[in-house]
């Protein structure tokens, strides 16, 4: 099985490198939840990521859109601020449809 590789911020590094390094001092909590913060984030990304690549991957129209509503959420777009899957924008070359 190949071992995948995830990118992080270099700042996050420095500061996961730093904090090893000083032996995991208890008493340093800020620095113990900021990098808790950017794991955080980082596996956020990683699972916003693995919804829209298996949405564009899907071929079921159902399925399709459930993913496409998941992802919408979990980037935080408002329901009534997003298109419907059925949208047809104006085309200016053919003029309104309406």
């Amino acid at each position: 099985m190949r071992k995948q590789r995830i990118q992080i911020p270099s700042s996050l590094y420095s500061l996961m490198i730093a904090y090893i390094e000083d032996h995991y001092d208890p008493g340093d909590r800020d620095r113990y939840f900021e990098i808790q913060r950017g794991i955080q984030e980082k596996k956020h990304m990683e699972e916003r990521h693995n919804i829209y690549s298996s949405y564009t991957t899907e071929t079921d129209a159902e399925t399709k859109e459930t993913l496409r509503s998941l992802y919408l959420d979990k980037t935080g777009i408002p329901s009534h601020g997003r298109w419907e899957p059925d949208f047809k924008p104006y085309n200016r070359t053919e003029g309104h449809t309406g």
